[in-house]
């Protein structure tokens, strides 16, 4: 049996061909004004250098153990990597992140003085080109948007006590993408409050082209269908498109109906404009043209996401097969 180091930290992550962004993470976490006692990283098996360039900075990061599981899916991997674990302060991150150097610090106070149990932080977007930027935009809302008692963090950017993760029972493994969010929601199920450190900031690389876009998003969506998660959500979405199908084959008979709409249209997007102001600051060129493309950009990520929650819900019922039959190993 390992013996629990009671405010030792392990910081646990997951890692999959990232030979381009695993020297900016390890950089940010040498840079830490806290480090960890323990650093645990399960390969899901990379193809690149990414296994090679780890070893290299073995003896700068100090205690790292690093676990080869070909195939594992990310809710395995964080799995493994906390049940080796030999703290019971547990931290996850993603590798595809940079680090705000007093992050781990500020993540891991609330546990060490025992005032919380799950402890997350902020993900702020690490955007570059004018894509990333405007996607930032769209997608993810600025820190004063964020209130504590809905927040429902993504696992590049939490913290909580060994036993939690195992009352819980870990994240769900039958889940290959929206696992962070499924585990969220049995966190609230067994009456545990995720409390929100603002200090606690990751920066994380948006995706680079529109295709890969694309598949993320159908990802999410159909991990929402096959866990049941978000389905008033994905519900309005719907809803909302066939309205405007409705509305825009009734135009040639009414065509004011289109002017009557567009106050909801504005609606829609006045939380990407506001965010824009801040993402292009100092780009106001730049600015001006994501109000052009931003409402293509928010239309192409619906229709990924329809796409996707179409294409989990024909895959829930094998879906459900497979978490009883994962269930019935435990």
């Amino acid at each position: 049996m390992r013996t629990m180091g009671k405010n030792k930290v392990s910081l646990v992550t997951t890692i999959l061909n990232e030979e381009k962004t695993l020297p900016e993470f390890i950089d940010s976490l040498l840079a830490q004004t806290r480090r960890p006692e323990e650093v645990i990283v399960v390969d899901g098996g990379s193809k690149d250098r990414t296994f090679e360039i780890l070893k290299s900075y073995a003896d700068r990061v100090g205690n790292l153990t690093v676990i080869q599981s070909r195939g594992a899916n990310i809710s395995r991997g964080r799995n493994l990597a906390i049940a080796e674990a030999t703290s019971d302060l547990i931290v996850v991150t993603d590798v595809g992140c940079q680090l705000h150097p007093r992050w781990l610090e500020a993540i891991s106070r609330p546990l060490q003085e025992g005032s919380a149990q799950v402890v997350a932080g902020l993900s702020q977007p690490d955007a570059r080109s004018f894509l990333e930027k405007c996607l930032a935009a769209v997608n993810v809302p600025l820190v004063e948007e964020i209130e504590e008692e809905t927040f429902m963090p993504s696992s590049r950017c939490i913290a909580f006590r060994k036993r939690v993760w195992e009352e819980v029972g870990g994240y769900p493994e039958w889940l290959d993408i929206g696992e962070d969010m499924n585990f969220n929601f049995k966190l609230k199920r067994m009456g545990y409050s995720i409390q929100l450190v603002r200090e606690a900031v990751v920066y994380w690389r948006m995706r680079e082209t529109l295709r890969e876009i694309f598949r993320q998003f159908f990802g999410y969506a159909r991990g929402d269908a096959m866990a049941g998660m978000y389905p008033q959500r994905h519900l309005i979405r719907f809803t909302t498109y066939l309205g405007l199908l409705v509305a825009l084959s009734l135009s040639p008979r009414f065509p004011y109906l289109p002017l009557l709409l567009s106050p909801l249209a504005l609606i829609y997007l006045s939380k990407p404009l506001r965010r824009s102001v801040r993402v292009f600051q100092e780009d106001r060129l730049g600015m001006i043209f994501s109000w052009l493309a931003m409402p293509f950009l928010m239309l192409y990520l619906d229709l990924a996401k329809m796409a996707g929650y179409v294409n989990g819900l024909l895959k829930r019922p094998r879906m459900r097969s497979l978490k009883r039959k994962m269930r019935s190993k435990i």
